[in-house]
């Protein structure tokens, strides 16, 4: 290792002594060799280059034999491609951006995910993958993996969480004017795709006239030097108003100057809906009974059928405040699963209400898109962080699987689940950190195999908690109060008289019972 330049040398068993300013068809027949014995896809690529010196596109040499494209080209049948020529998709990608760096730099890159999308007769193919890149005599080595059902996978759930969310994407080029939306972002706009995405400059036109100030805003701070920026507005979309929130971002080049905006973008219209007609119910209601029926059935609809478990579900309102933050949700979901959940948000009046509602909407969402229980509460942390960093929640969430009887679950601060097995008993504990408190939060879960006629019953702490008291003398009480009433009532009624059996022991609170009781094979409820 001494002190002089250092020339690497190859040689071949037939060729002559290769150095590094050796050119790249030189390497050809070497490089091939050596891609010849590796089990990897890959390729080696030498730059095209004007007079000028400039990039104009990559052309392969040499490739492994495993190696194939995504016109399912193998092997020696990629040599003598031109990258752009073969793949327009990659043109201005990060990709190619890589490709650029590697060659400018030397050092190699890998870029994972990649996501290839290319429009050909009238589809649109994408493709996962992910990229490994590294010089080689004076070209590019790259080495690549398909992540087909991985990719699969996650647009589903991406597509998913978008339309239960409500939610799309869009990006506006500041430099081309070039746009490109995701499918829902049409949808909540009422446009048809075949018209394309409409230019930035056109929210003023769609606006309402009281929120342009609010859209000329936003852009002279993206374009201005200031960072991600939020901002809700009314739109008109499909003959009516509509209010979306959208996140916004500004992408720049080296020198600062903003080349893109980035956008996610959500339609709250039935949350303000809903705000709206909690507000007027507020004001129209006059005796508290009538309140709280009809606030119980805009937020806290009946349970749902779930295959495979019998529920039932009873609400509380606190005596001296009816409009509170306790919740429950029983949905059926894909696969013969089913969520169950029940959570609590911290205080009374409409804003707990609304916080409540919001999370509650949330989870739903989240268990559709196949998030497990501990993902959910973790998502759920960081949503009433950015919503209601004043408020706080608890949860305990669970996922029931039918075909075995699995239940897996985790809690956010809240009192345990109580699994009723027989006359017996016991407390399924597995504790997490309340919402709200911190920023960024991670749950586990636990797992247990349930048998027939077994019984899980959540609740809010309403049902144990009574100044002066310990929660855990009110968790004994309510487990001798379910021991005796299930010792006298044949399985198909212990959930009816369990619900009948409870009452919340702090009228002061709300409280919220859930009950779920595993059916047999082929019974069904009556």
């Amino acid at each position: 290792m001494g002190g002089g330049d250092r020339i690497l040398r190859l040689t071949p068993a037939n060729g002559p002594s290769l150095g590094a300013e050796a050119a790249p068809e030189e390497w050809s027949g070497l490089v091939q060799a050596m891609l010849d014995a590796v089990p990897v896809q890959g390729m080696w690529l030498v730059p095209v280059r004007d007079r000028a010196g400039t990039i104009l596109d990559f052309e392969t040499l040499a490739a492994t034999p495993e190696a194939r494209d995504v016109d399912d080209r193998i092997g020696k049948e990629l040599v003598g491609l031109r990258t752009l020529q073969a793949y327009p998709g990659i043109a201005r990608s990060a990709l190619w951006d890589a490709f650029l760096r590697v060659m400018e730099t030397g050092e190699p890159e890998c870029v994972d995910p990649y996501v290839y999308r290319e429009d050909r007769d009238g589809e649109t193919r994408v493709v996962s993958y992910g990229i490994r890149l590294a010089p080689l005599g004076g070209g590019i080595l790259i080495c690549w993996t398909r992540h087909d059902r991985e990719a699969h996978l996650a647009t589903r759930r991406l597509l998913r969480t978008e339309r239960l969310g409500h939610l799309g994407w869009g990006h506006w080029s500041l430099i081309t004017g070039d746009a490109e939306w995701s499918d829902q972002l049409y949808t909540i706009h009422r446009r048809d795709p075949a018209e394309g995405p409409f230019p930035l400059e056109h929210y003023r036109e769609i606006a309402h006239p009281d929120d342009v100030p609010t859209i000329e805003h936003a852009l002279a701070t993206l374009t201005g030097g200031g960072g991600p920026h939020e901002f809700e507005i009314r739109i008109r979309a499909g003959g009516e108003y509509r209010h979306i929130r959208a996140a916004t971002e500004v992408s720049r080049d080296v020198d600062g100057q903003p080349v893109e905006i980035h956008a996610v973008v959500q339609d709250v219209t039935d949350w303000r809906r809903t705000a709206v007609e909690l507000a007027e119910v507020t004001q129209r209601l006059e005796e508290e009974s009538q309140l709280t029926a009809r606030l119980q059935s805009i937020i806290l609809p009946m349970e749902d059928t779930v295959p495979g478990l019998q529920i039932g579900v009873r609400y509380f309102p606190a005596e001296t405040a009816p409009l509170g933050g306790d919740w429950y949700q029983a949905i059926h979901l894909d696969h013969e699963e089913a969520l169950l959940a029940v959570g609590d948000v911290a205080g009374h009046g409409l804003a707990a209400a609304s916080a409540m509602a919001k999370l509650r909407h949330a989870i739903t969402g989240l268990a559709f898109a196949d998030h497990d229980p501990a993902q959910i509460l973790a998502v759920l942390n960081r949503l009433l962080r950015r919503m209601r960093p004043d408020v706080l929640a608890t949860s305990v969430v669970a996922r029931y699987r039918t075909k075995d009887r699995t239940l897996r679950w985790t809690h956010a601060g809240h009192p345990p689940m109580l699994l009723v097995r027989g006359d017996k008993v016991d407390r399924l504990l597995h504790p997490g950190v309340l919402l709200g408190v911190f920023e960024d939060v991670s749950y586990s879960c636990a797992e247990v195999r349930l048998e027939p006629d077994d019984l899980l019953l959540m609740f809010t702490d309403g049902l144990i908690e009574r100044p002066g008291r310990d929660l855990f003398e009110g968790l004994d009480i309510v487990s001798a109060t379910i021991a005796d009433t299930v010792a006298k009532v044949p399985p198909r009624d212990r959930v009816a008289a369990i619900m009948e059996a409870l009452t919340p022991s702090n009228a002061g609170d709300d409280t919220c019972i859930l009950a779920a009781r595993i059916l047999p094979d082929s019974v069904e409820v009556a």
